[in-house]
């Protein structure tokens, strides 16, 4: 799938819902929308979302590479501790798709400028797989 038609289908009316530990077409958390951007974009498994939080996805899913704001780049902020507790996906210049929602307020997938993720959570970081293509 192309970058342009996952972020189509992503957005399509009603929009992709914010499911906890979800991470197909029926719903994906943040870290959900990173692992379905790999698996139907480049081709990569991540594995399962995992049942804790976002920073144990990270984690777990071995093998990222610091890197710029390009498309394609998993975009981690709100860290804590030294851990993300957000992210999403650079899937067009300068835009940053991500689901926005929790258990108490239902939320969708929704597009935003890297200036305003930058502005809500001030230290974005941008990494990709290693197995993508070199920083």
């Amino acid at each position: 799938m192309t970058p342009d038609a996952f972020l189509a289908r992503a957005l399509a009316l009603p929009g992709l819902p914010w499911v906890r530990w979800r991470s197909d077409w029926q719903g994906a958390d943040c870290f959900g929308i990173v692992v379905l951007w790999h698996r139907e974009v480049l081709g990569i498994d991540l594995g399962e979302v995992p049942q804790t939080d976002i920073a144990a996805g990270f984690d777990a899913a071995t093998g990222w590479q610091p890197c710029g704001p390009e498309v394609g780049a998993a975009a981690w902020m709100a860290w804590r501790g030294g851990a993300p507790a957000h992210c999403g996906i650079l899937a067009a210049p300068g835009m940053v798709l991500h689901s926005d929602g929790d258990i108490g307020r239902p939320g969708l997938a929704r597009l935003a400028r890297i200036s305003a993720m930058q502005r809500l959570y001030s230290d974005l970081r941008f990494f990709r797989r290693a197995e993508v293509a070199p920083c």
